[in-house]
C-alpha cells in the first residue's frame, strides 16, 4: 500500500505526477481526498487556482480567505475559501510556511510591462489552456493562491518578489473540503527570482 499522511491517518495514493517545468495539470478532485505539491528541486513555485464541480461559477478568492483567516499568509490549518464564503481547502502540512496570495498569476501582457518581453509564456496562459476543457475562460480564471511563493510585504508598504526558501522534498498538503475543478500551473517564470531564476519540475499527488 503506497499512502501519504494525512492529518490523522494515513491515504491510498489515487495518482502521483511530476508535472515538468513550466508545466500545467488540471483535474477534479473530490471532497475528503488529499492534494500534496512537493517541490523537488527547491525554489519552485505553484499556481494554485480551483473551481465548484457542481456550480464553475463560484471559485476560490484570495480576498475572503485573507479575511476569514486574519492574515494573507497561509501555513498549517489555515483554509482557503470561496467567493462565496465556502471552504474548499484546508491545509493540514506545510514544511515551508511561506506562500503569496497578493500577486496573482504571471501572464504575457504583465511581462511585456515589466520587461519589454513580447510573447512570454505564464502562469495565466498555463491556466487558460489547461482549464478550457472544462468550459472555463480566461475571464473567469481567479487570482492564484502561489504556493512556495516568496513575496513579502514590508512595514512600509513595498514587497519584492524573492527567491522561494523552499528546499527539496519540501511539501505543502491540503484537505479538499468540496467536488473541485483544480488548475495547477507549474509556474514558467524565468524573469525574476520567482523560481530562483530557473523553473524546475514539481510533483502531485493526490489520495484518499
Amino acid at each position: 500500500m503506497v499512502s501519504i499522511t494525512g492529518s490523522k491517518k494515513s491515504e491510498r495514493v489515487k495518482e502521483e505526477i511530476v508535472i515538468p517545468a513550466k508545466g500545467k495539470l488540471a483535474r477534479i478532485i473530490k471532497k475528503g481526498q488529499m492534494l500534496r505539491v512537493v517541490d523537488l528541486e527547491g525554489k519552485q513555485v505553484m499556481d494554485l487556482v480551483c473551481f465548484n464541480l457542481e456550480r464553475p461559477s463560484e471559485k476560490f478568492w484570495p480576498a475572503n480567505t485573507a479575511k476569514l483567516n486574519n492574515t494573507p499568509y497561509l501555513t498549517t490549518g489555515n483554509i482557503l475559501y470561496s467567493d462565496y464564503a465556502q471552504k474548499m481547502f484546508t491545509i493540514i502540512e506545510d514544511t515551508v510556511g511561506v506562500h503569496d496570495m497578493a500577486c496573482g498569476s504571471c501572464c504575457a501582457e504583465i511581462d511585456l510591462v515589466r520587461y519589454g518581453v513580447r510573447d512570454h509564456f505564464g502562469c495565466m496562459e498555463n491556466l487558460t489552456e489547461v482549464l478550457k476543457p472544462f468550459g472555463i475562460s480566461r475571464g473567469d480564471i481567479p487570482m492564484s493562491f502561489n504556493i512556495f511563493m516568496n513575496a513579502p510585504i514590508q512595514e512600509n508598504g513595498s514587497f519584492s518578489i524573492q527567491e522561494p526558501v523552499s528546499r527539496p522534498g519540501d511539501y505543502l498538503t491540503l484537505r479538499v473540503e468540496m467536488d473541485l475543478i483544480v488548475g495547477i500551473s507549474n509556474c514558467p517564470q524565468d524573469l525574476n527570482p520567482c523560481n530562483g531564476w530557473k523553473p524546475t519540475p514539481l510533483k502531485i499527488v493526490i489520495s484518499g
